[in-house]
C-alpha cells in the first residue's frame, strides 16, 4: 500500500472515530440535559447509526472506517514513525496496541449488527467472567485497571500539557477556529479522563469482588456518574465528549500522519 493510500485510510479512521464519540456524546448530553436515562455506548452509537434511513449502508462505511482507525493504531505500534525514545516508543506502542483490540472489537460489533447478530454487552461480561474463574482471573482484571487508570492520567496529561494543539494548528484555519477546537480538545480528554477512571474502578469493583457485572464500559460509567453526580454532571462529561468527537474530525482533515 502506498504511502498516500496508507495517510487517506488513517485519516478515515480517525474520522469515523470522531463521529462515534460525536453520536455517543450528544445522544446522552441531550438525554441528560432534557432530564431522561437514555445513555449509550459506543455499541449504542452504532446501533444509532444501523436505525437510521440507509443504516445498513452507513454502517458498512462505519465499519470500514473503524477498521481504518485500527488499522492506525496497529501501524504507529509496528512501525513508530513519531521516533519516540526507546522507553517512550515501548509505552506507547502498548497503548496503540490496547486501542487498537478496543476497536477491533468495536468494529466486530459493526459487523455483527450487519448481520442481524449482535450479542451487546453480554458477551463482554462473558469474557470477563471467564478470566474472574481463572487462577489468575483477579490480578489480570487488577491489571487491566490499573492500565485503565493509568490511560486516565496520560488523557489528563494531554489535555492540559497542551501538547494536542499541534494537530489543528493548520494555516487554513483562522483563529478563531482553532480556539475553538483546542478548547474542544481540552474538554474532550478532560471527559476521556473521567470516563477511563470510572471504567478503571468498576474494574477494580469487579476484581475485588469477583464479580464481571460489576464491571463496565461507558455506558457503565454514565450510570454511575448519574448515581454520583446526577443528571447534569453526567450531560457536562457526555457533551465533553461530544466536543471530543469534533475535535477528531477535525484533526482528521488537518493534522499530521507521519507514514514512512
Amino acid at each position: 500500500m502506498s504511502s498516500s493510500k496508507k495517510e487517506t485510510f488513517a485519516r478515515i479512521g480517525i474520522a469515523t472515530k470522531g463521529i462515534i464519540y460525536v453520536i455517543l456524546g450528544g445522544i446522552t448530553a441531550y438525554a441528560a440535559f432534557n432530564s431522561n436515562q437514555n445513555m449509550t455506548s459506543s455499541d449504542g452509537a452504532l446501533k444509532y447509526i444501523a436505525g437510521q434511513s440507509f443504516g445498513q449502508i452507513l454502517l458498512l462505511i462505519t465499519a470500514i472506517g473503524i477498521a481504518g482507525y485500527v488499522f492506525w493504531r496497529l501501524y504507529l505500534a509496528i512501525a513508530n514513525p513519531e521516533g519516540d525514545s526507546d522507553t517512550k516508543s515501548t509505552v506507547k506502542r502498548i497503548g496503540y496496541v490496547f486501542s487498537a483490540i478496543s476497536y477491533a472489537l468495536l468494529c466486530y460489533t459493526a459487523i455483527e449488527l450487519l448481520l442481524n447478530s449482535s450479542s451487546g454487552g453480554s458477551s463482554k461480561k462473558g469474557w470477563l467472567a471467564m478470566i474472574l474463574d481463572q487462577s489468575w482471573g483477579s490480578i489480570a482484571i487488577y491489571i487491566i485497571a490499573l492500565i485503565l487508570l493509568g490511560k486516565a492520567g496520560y488523557e489528563l496529561y494531554r489535555a492540559y500539557s497542551g501538547k494536542f494543539t499541534d494537530r489543528i494548528q493548520n494555516s487554513e484555519l483562522d483563529s478563531k477556529s482553532q480556539s475553538f477546537l483546542i478548547k474542544a480538545g481540552k474538554a474532550g480528554f478532560t471527559a476521556r479522563a473521567v470516563v477511563f477512571g470510572i471504567i478503571a474502578f468498576l474494574f477494580y469493583k469487579a476484581a475485588s469482588q469477583s464479580d464481571a457485572q460489576e464491571a463496565g464500559g461507558t455506558k457503565q460509567a454514565f450510570a454511575f456518574l448519574q448515581e454520583q453526580g446526577g443528571l447534569i454532571l453526567m450531560g457536562v462529561v457526555a457533551f465533553g465528549l461530544a466536543l471530543y468527537g469534533i475535535y477528531l474530525l477535525a484533526s482528521s482533515r488537518y493534522r499530521n500522519i507521519p507514514i514512512q
